[in-house]
């Protein structure tokens, strides 16, 4: 105890008091964060585990089976498994789709949604739009983007954050729903039948990927040396640029063909429909797209639920695109009840619904359900309280895949969803000939986004894209609400 001296005034010895608890404070605190780990404890920690029935029975399993076989809640499984929806749309959505070991489910998604206008214009059974033809021009456009963004971040060293993200992956096949408008405002769209998956490398993109990356690293060092070193001008850049888009394209044309069909350009398909009747339609991609996938590409807008900004705020992802002049990435942040709600208007008006989630989380490919209780991780002491917001903040949550929602149960006293009824693009041996059921507890917990026409939103957010006045909150490239396009 400390003894106050006569000449000592009262403030001045609580301040000294202060202090002292101070240092001793940071001393415990300091020796908190530096503690290593006690062997002892260990040893009292498994004695104390060994003791315990329940954790025996645990580790037994878990130590003779797969941990997801083995904690699979069946009874919450077959009470899941409901395939009854009232608010569908109308076309049946054939063939199952199947993306492969590629990183396409964004174009996989937004065609097949597309492709339901196809197939109710033209009276057909089965139809597809091809994939890989927008695979191919968005493959050409991320390298010429990353040139263009190595250019722009020449001012900023080697290892700054930006430059060395932007060098990480420059042309994964992933992609944001603003990025597939992009590409189809530029080279339209054309029927599967025309430019199919047969290269390999369309399927199966990991080599392909490598290649372009090694060789857009070196673009970029040239590039660098280029603006920093030799003080290049704009021409000298731009033959450089010409020079780097040749080779792309001649590496690229070593693993797919130049689609035959040009934006512009005529093409002629010819078709069956459901009463087995030839038809011929002569048209551009770019008139395709249009007039029979009816996709008027200034009318569909993003909205996301990131509950680390606040509802009602325009998110915009800095620097993330692929077609140089594109639209930028740009979201509107809304709740869960709105995302909801718009999701069953559209369904209402017999459109599908583009979305993105993070998946597989909490997702069986056997049977084909979403949802966040299929595993009893409570039963083997591993409980998660992490809310939503915490977990995009630290790194457990974000977008990974995006699918279509053809469908949803509305319940009748609440009007809002209970289930939807979700569309893959993995093939007809995943979930339930290629389709998902998708509770609304993981609609709320893991979906991020959806997309739905401008016109279909009520006027006080529809103005939030229109009216010119909201300075969106801007997102470094790497935000998890820009992770689809990896």
């Amino acid at each position: 105890m400390l003894m106050l001296p006569a000449s000592l005034s009262r403030s001045l010895y609580l301040n000294t008091i202060r202090n002292h608890l101070l240092q001793a404070s940071h001393s415990i605190i300091t020796r908190k964060m530096s503690s290593s780990i006690d062997i002892s404890k260990i040893n009292s920690w498994n004695k104390e585990l060994q003791s315990d029935l329940t954790h025996q029975l645990a580790t037994t399993v878990l130590k003779n089976y797969n941990a997801d076989d083995v904690l699979l809640n069946k009874t919450r499984l077959l009470q899941q498994d409901n395939r009854i929806f009232n608010t569908v749309v109308s076309t049946d959505s054939t063939p199952v789709t199947n993306q492969k070991s590629s990183g396409r489910c964004w174009l996989f998604a937004a065609t097949n949604q597309l492709r339901l206008n196809v197939l109710s214009e033209l009276n057909m059974k089965e139809f597809e739009l091809s994939q890989a033809y927008l695979f191919f021009y968005d493959k050409l456009e991320k390298a010429n983007y990353f040139l263009d963004q190595i250019i722009s971040s020449a001012g900023q060293d080697v290892d700054s954050r930006l430059v060395q993200y932007l060098l990480a992956a420059p042309t994964e096949d992933g992609g944001q729903y603003s990025m597939f408008l992009n590409l189809v405002k530029k080279y339209g769209l054309i029927p599967k039948d025309l430019y199919g998956d047969l290269p390999y490398s369309t399927t199966a993109s990991r080599k392909w990927n490598s290649l372009l990356t090694t060789k857009l690293r070196e673009f970029a060092e040239t590039l660098r040396t280029a603006l920093k070193e030799h003080s290049a001008g704009d021409s000298e850049i731009t033959i450089l640029r010409e020079e780097m888009q040749m080779e792309i394209f001649r590496l690229m044309s070593l693993f797919m063909d130049l689609p035959p069909v040009q934006p512009n350009k005529q093409f002629t398909w010819e078709y069956a429909d459901k009463d087995k009747k030839i038809h011929t339609i002569k048209s551009t991609p770019l008139e395709f797209a249009a007039k029979y996938a009816k996709l008027d590409t200034s009318k569909p807008v993003s909205l996301i639920n990131d509950p680390r900004h606040p509802y009602g705020k325009l998110i915009k992802i800095d620097r993330l695109g692929n077609v140089l002049g594109g639209d930028a990435v740009l979201y509107l942040n809304v709740d869960n009840e709105t995302l909801s709600k718009l999701v069953v208007k559209r369904l209402q008006n017999n459109r599908a619904v583009f979305f993105g989630s993070h998946t597989p989380k909490f997702m069986d490919k056997k049977v084909g359900v979403m949802d966040v209780e299929l595993w009893n991780y409570p039963a083997i002491g591993y409980n998660l309280s992490q809310e939503k917001a915490s977990r995009i903040k630290y790194h457990e949550s974000l977008m990974t895949h995006a699918m279509l929602i053809t469908g949803c149960h509305v319940d009748e006293t609440s009007n809002l969803p209970v289930r939807y009824r979700v569309e893959n693009s993995w093939g007809k041996d995943s979930g339930k000939d290629g389709l998902y059921v998708m509770t609304q507890q993981y609609f709320e917990e893991y979906c991020f986004q959806i997309v739905v026409d401008i016109d279909e939103l009520p006027e006080e957010l529809a103005t939030k894209f229109t009216s010119g006045k909201e300075e969106p909150i801007v997102l470094p490239i790497w935000d998890p609400m820009g992770a689809l396009a990896k």
